[in-house]
């Protein structure tokens, strides 16, 4: 937690490269009078973070950074790109909005087609076609509603970005690191426990939704790190609906999530984390 004190890991994480440190400390000792001369070496420097740190006042500091980004400033005018390309999407008749195939099986799911019989090469063709056109538009209007989702979240005042893209961590919400992770559905599992009520258990208990999408993640991706959880329950969730949303979220109190995982050598371990979930519905 960097409430009291941050580290260099901590440091890495936030500022991304020296340039970002370098213009954080300006900032800071500009405001508050230090007139100690910024040091080069990278070592030195994150000393000089570490020994000057002051949550508040660099939690000020780092989103002031943050908000004067370009990345930022293009993020808030990305509502009318995704209505544009939900709208574009209905135009072009691309039938429901959901994705065709999975990247890492669409090798088979051409083999399959190709073996169809019943249709000739032409229907072949068109059938691909339209399917890859909804693919690369499903990934384009995620892409638009995930960059706008960031520049949401970063709206409250517990959240401190971060200036770079860091692999593990996106946020710091109330001092604490937290991974932001994209869900396209509250997952097969969750749908097979909980059957036809799924939809209507997971908008009274998302922290329900939170433990399958841990308990049932593939080993290799394999984390029980906080989370902030972005979860579609609709697909075709437009601006407007992520924004009202997403005023309304409490970064106050995550959910407090104990999952047991089945490892690949059949050991199963309990696993504690804390959790924000966010279920993104019409």
């Amino acid at each position: 937690m960097i409430i009291n004190s941050i580290t260099t890991e901590d440091i890495k994480k936030i500022f991304s490269n020296t340039e970002n440190k370098k213009l954080y400390l300006r900032k800071l000792f500009y405001k508050t009078g230090n007139s100690s001369k910024i040091e080069v070496q990278k070592g030195k420097l994150d000393q000089q973070i570490i020994e000057s740190w002051s949550y508040e006042e660099s939690k000020s500091i780092i989103r002031e950074m943050f908000r004067n980004h370009p990345k930022f400033i293009e993020q808030q005018k990305l509502d009318v790109e995704i209505d544009k390309a939900i709208n574009d999407w209905n135009t072009l008749n691309l039938g429901d909005f959901e994705w065709p195939f999975s990247a890492m099986s669409f090798d088979q799911h051409v083999h399959t087609l190709n073996r169809n019989k019943s249709l000739s090469e032409q229907e072949k063709d068109d059938i691909i076609s339209k399917e890859t056109i909804k693919f690369r538009r499903i990934k384009q209007i995620n892409s638009l509603r995930n960059d706008f989702i960031e520049s949401l979240i970063f709206k409250n005042e517990n959240i401190i970005p971060t200036l770079g893209n860091n692999k593990g961590v996106d946020f710091y919400i109330n001092g604490e690191p937290y991974d932001q992770k994209v869900g396209k559905s509250v997952g097969k599992a969750f749908i097979k426990e909980y059957g036809q009520n799924y939809r209507e258990i997971a908008l009274a208990n998302p922290e329900l939704v939170a433990k399958s999408l841990y308990k049932n993640q593939d080993e290799e991706r394999f984390g029980d790190e906080p989370r902030l959880l972005i979860v579609y329950l609709d697909s075709d969730v437009n601006s407007q609906s992520i924004q009202k949303q997403l005023d309304s979220i409490d970064f106050s109190a995550p959910y407090d999530i104990t999952f047991d995982y089945k490892h690949s050598n059949n050991i199963v371990i309990s696993h504690k984390t804390k959790c924000f979930v966010i279920l993104l519905h019409n």
